[in-house]
Formats: C-alpha cells, structure tokens, sequence
C-alpha cells in the first residue's frame, strides 16, 4: 500500500489510502492589479457561510481559536492567507472544532477556487461543556490541528476522496493522549469522510463556490491495523460499523472496538 511521510508539528504521516495530489504553489505577494488581497469582501463571505452552515448544528462560538503568530510563519505549512483559525460548535452533549480558512480564496493570486476546498473537524462528546482552556489543550484539539496542517501540505483532499471515498490516515499522537489510542508507533489511527445525517458534508460559500466538510475520525490500534491489512474494503466496513454502533463519526473517548 502506497504511503506518504511527512515532517509537520514535530510527527510523521502515514497514508494508508494512496497519494494525494502535490500541494499547490502559491503565488508571494504582490502589488500586481487583479491579484486577491485581504480586503476582497469573499473573506467575510466565506467566513459567513462557514459559521451559517453549522449553525443548525449546534451554538458556534464567538471566539474562534486563533494564535498570535501564524503557523505559517513558523515554517509551517501555508493556507490560503496567513489567518489559520479553528471554529468551537456545540451540539447538544457534544462539541465540534472546525478548521476556518482552509477553504479561503489564496490572497495574492487570480485564483478564484475556494482554497484547497475544504475544511476538516473532529467531534467528541468528551469536550461538551468545555471552555476555551480546555479545549485549547485538548488532544483533540492537538488532532485536527495536525490534520488540518497536513491537508495544507496536500494541498488538499478532493483528489484522494474521489478516488477512494472514505481514506484513512496516521498522525503522531499528542503527548496527552489516552494510552490504548496510540500504536505502537506512537501514532493515531484515523478514517477521514465518514458521512452521517445531521452533520453537514458540504457547505456553498457563495453562488458559484462551494467546499467539503471533512470529519476526522480516530481508530483504537487493532482497528488502524485492520485497515491497513484489508484496504479500501476494510475502511468501508469499518465505517459503516461504526455508524451503525452509534459512533459514526465521533471520537469518544472511551469507545470499544467495534472489530472485539
């Protein structure tokens, strides 16, 4: 099975469901007239879209969780801007945190295609409740940041997922998370596009452009190491388990395998 590593946020990548497309390049600013720059009015647009498309999931927080200093300009991979941000939803006993900007228009380009076309999240019902601390330091929180970053340096998810529909991945496990999550090569197992009702898979950010909303979904360590034996069947097995358990897409905790 063909596999891509990477060094971002101090950890490697491991993917179990074949090459993404080569990350984009993007353009350097400039002062060339045509080119997007920060004050487009699509940025508000999308940032809009993105907070009305969860709203009937749940209350989506005012603050976002942001950083002082761009990732990316701590040589880590780049957005389409230089603002990486996450958006807190909370569902009823449950909460949400959603990359927001992964699906910007590239500043200092002509493009006009929605970012890498897509944002990702991770739910967990362990969270409910949480306040902005709490979650900040989350291992979940530590999860989809990596992911979110690694889909950066991918240069997005569009080509894999056509592909192959459901995929799943390893990230490094963060230095809180529980025990019997990590692989024995210190690695988070993870199915990527389980789809489920009630949780939005896409979102139009304007009349003519619209992204994917891609869940990221942890495995416990026999199931990352029944994907990786059984392939693309074994992902769709595994997901539709996980659905009809009840899990479907979420990350709790304390979850059993669905494969004991």
């Amino acid at each position: 099975m063909p596999t891509r590593r990477g060094v971002m946020m101090g950890g490697f990548l491991a993917m179990l469901a074949g090459l993404f497309r080569p990350k984009q390049t993007l353009a350097q600013p400039s002062s060339v007239p045509g080119l997007i720059d920060l004050d487009d009015p699509r940025y508000e647009q999308f940032a809009a879209a993105r907070r009305q498309v969860w709203s009937p999931v749940g209350t989506v927080d005012d603050d976002v969780i942001a950083y002082l200093i761009s990732p990316e300009l701590q040589g880590l991979p780049a957005w389409p801007t230089t603002r990486q941000s996450y958006l807190v939803i909370r569902p009823p006993g449950s909460l949400i945190i959603a990359s927001d900007g992964l699906s910007d228009l590239f500043v200092d380009t002509d493009s006009q295609q929605a970012g890498f076309g897509c944002e990702v999240y991770l739910e967990s019902p362990d969270l409910a409740g949480a306040d902005f601390a709490a979650i900040r330091s989350s291992w979940q929180f530590s999860l989809i940041e990596n992911f979110a970053q690694n889909v950066a340096d991918f240069g997005g998810l569009s080509g894999p997922l056509e592909k192959h529909g459901i995929v799943s991945m390893e990230l490094p496990a963060p230095a809180n998370m529980p025990a019997q999550w990590v692989t024995d090569r210190q690695s988070v197992g993870a199915l990527i596009d389980i789809q489920v009702p009630g949780r939005p898979a896409l979102c139009q950010l304007d009349k003519k452009t619209g992204m994917r909303l891609i869940a990221l979904t942890i495995l416990l360590p026999d199931e990352v190491e029944h994907v990786i034996s059984g392939g693309a069947l074994a992902r769709i097995e595994l997901a539709q388990t996980l659905i009809s358990s009840g899990t479907g897409l979420t990350s709790p905790a304390n979850r059993c395998s669905v494969l004991a």
